[in-house]
């Protein structure tokens, strides 16, 4: 796979991924936006949803659950700033609901996940 882009996504903690990937599928709001190497430089508001990292077959390699945030495109580099940030394999449907209850300030995010998992229950 040639990995042509380099993605960092912060988070208020630390730097969460920094990696080489080929192609990466952000949450933008109405439609996706989909970041390849050469790609014009873009600076957007991201919602929350599931970011995707392609391999060059648009196989999803890896995906995440992000917050909102923002991100910055320019030179094959991805800079992505955001509240939260999971592994869609690191958290079920049900510990999703249990973050809603007991951390009310982040409901939003999590209420996401759950519905996501009851969008697509393959993945849960």
């Amino acid at each position: 796979m040639a990995k042509n882009i380099s993605l960092k996504i912060y988070t208020p903690e630390k730097l969460a991924v920094d990696k080489s990937v080929y192609r990466v599928v952000l949450p933008d709001g109405g439609q996706n936006l989909t970041v390849i190497k050469d790609r014009a430089p873009t600076s957007l508001a991201l919602v929350a949803g599931v970011l995707k990292i392609l391999d060059e077959h648009d196989n999803v390699v890896e995906a995440y659950f992000v917050d909102s945030g923002v991100a910055d495109i320019a030179l094959n580099e991805c800079k992505i700033s955001t509240l939260h940030l999971i592994a869609l394999d690191k958290i079920s449907e049900s510990a999703a609901r249990s973050k809603m209850e007991s951390e009310p300030e982040s409901a939003g995010y999590y209420g996401m996940i759950v519905k996501y998992y009851t969008d697509y229950p393959v993945h849960s």
